[in-house]
């Protein structure tokens, strides 16, 4: 257990920081005795240069230096992107309590006075050096997390997109298919009312069986189920009465006055006025508008 422990503790470097040949000797062999790697510096522009190079696990750093103290170098440090993760315990002889919070506010996470306690100082290192393993595991763990959110949010976004797509694409098909759906209806209507009545009211003036004119009346009764969505149209819109619909039907199919007059066993002056009502309520005001036309037109609207 012990030989495993050393091990690990030779993967950890610690820079010793003091001008002072016989401070860094004690810490020196104290953290060596423990089976910590060690480097050490007198200087803070050493320390400057040493972390252009390598970057130590953990610093003790002196406090009272010449040239740059312990707070400026440490606060040289923390401003750079690179070393401000280092965690740093300050050293010194004195036990002011101010120049400890001018340490802390530099940036140091702990403070260790002169002499040296050898548990004392290896019990605080131990500490910190854990402190960091656990804080550099965490902002892994948190890099990690912030990639597959990155990823999961692009795979979400990307989703988004072709969902939208595929929604734009089953509209479209959807009215296409809507379209297709009423030209289709639209063709039907125009078919019985121009292909098939004509051979209708052509078999009507032939001679026929008493069967016979029950077929038809059964066909016209199946041909009036597939246009009534236009005739429906024109009663609940316009108002036309069954008899003005069934005048309209006729002039549609292009039968003049008198032989719908003969049809529906009226008087032509009757279907005239049924003509003029049809125009009122339809507001065909100009006269010159073919009424045949115009119903044509409207029956392609309706259906």
């Amino acid at each position: 257990m012990k030989r495993d422990k050393l091990l690990l503790d030779k993967s950890k470097l610690i820079l010793i920081v003091d001008d002072n040949v016989h401070n860094l000797q004690v810490l020196g062999n104290i953290l060596l005795s423990a089976g910590y790697n060690i480097a050490v510096a007198e200087k803070g522009k050493d320390v400057l240069a040493f972390v252009e190079n390598k970057i130590p696990n953990l610093i003790l750093l002196d406090i009272v230096m010449p040239e740059m103290n312990g707070i400026e170098v440490c606060q040289r440090l923390k401003n750079d992107p690179k070393t401000r993760d280092i965690p740093i315990i300050f050293i010194s002889v004195h036990k002011d309590t101010l120049e400890k919070i001018k340490a802390f506010r530099a940036g140091g996470v702990d403070y260790i006075t002169k002499p040296f306690q050898k548990e004392e100082v290896l019990a605080r290192v131990r500490v910190h050096l854990e402190l960091q393993r656990v804080r550099q595991k965490l902002k892994k763990i948190n890099l990690e997390l912030e990639t597959r959110i990155r990823q999961r949010t692009q795979e979400l976004i990307e989703a988004n997109k072709k969902l939208e797509e595929m929604n734009v694409a089953l509209k479209i098909l959807l009215e296409k298919k809507q379209e297709h759906k009423e030209n289709f209806g639209r063709q039907i209507v125009f078919n019985v009312k121009h292909i098939l009545e004509p051979y209708l009211d052509k078999l009507r003036q032939t001679r026929l069986t008493k069967e016979q004119r029950e077929l038809i009346k059964i066909i016209e009764q199946n041909l009036n189920e597939i246009i009534s969505p236009y005739q429906r149209t024109l009663s609940q819109k316009y108002g036309l009465t069954p008899t003005e619909l069934q005048i309209v039907d006729l002039i549609r199919s292009g039968k003049p006055t008198k032989e719908i007059a003969e049809i529906l066993g009226l008087s032509k002056r009757t279907v005239d006025t049924h003509r003029h009502n049809i125009r009122k309520k339809l507001g065909i005001l100009n006269k010159n508008i073919n009424l045949n036309i115009y119903l044509s037109a409207l029956e392609m609207e309706c259906n």
